[in-house]
């Protein structure tokens, strides 16, 4: 899975690999909680799906462009709850990828280049 990236280890972090984690870590909840957001209204994401994966990339695509229609016309609605999707089940899905291939690595550290060269907005929570 060279297109996922996965966090450095984490002893003898250089400031630059702790930046990249920092920013890997944000990025990852924020995409949890849209996700979770989609779950808790549209129903076909709550449970796997039964299909291929060219599928399945479709109906995650209009499922969005649908949510984002929706929005558009009535507004957000703010009520939503913490679904169990938005739980940080990640570790699972980086257990399962094993080592990253020298690829992955790659664009890891092409990634953690660039967000060294770029102002940290991290606030902690």
């Amino acid at each position: 899975m060279d297109f996922l990236l996965k966090p450095y280890g984490r002893e003898n972090l250089s400031l630059e690999e702790e930046c990249f984690n920092k920013r890997l870590s944000r990025s990852r909840k924020t995409v949890e909680c849209a996700f979770g957001i989609l779950v808790s209204k549209w129903g076909i994401l709550d449970k796997p799906i039964k299909a291929d994966t060219e599928l399945v990339d479709r109906i995650v695509k209009c499922v969005c462009i649908l949510h984002n229609a929706i929005i558009d016309k009535d507004g957000m609605d703010h009520n939503y709850t913490e679904t169990e999707q938005t739980r940080s089940d990640s570790s699972v899905m980086w257990n399962r990828c094993g080592r990253p291939s020298n690829d992955a690595k790659t664009t890891r550290d092409i990634f953690t280049a660039y967000f060294s060269q770029q102002p940290l907005e991290y606030r902690e929570s």
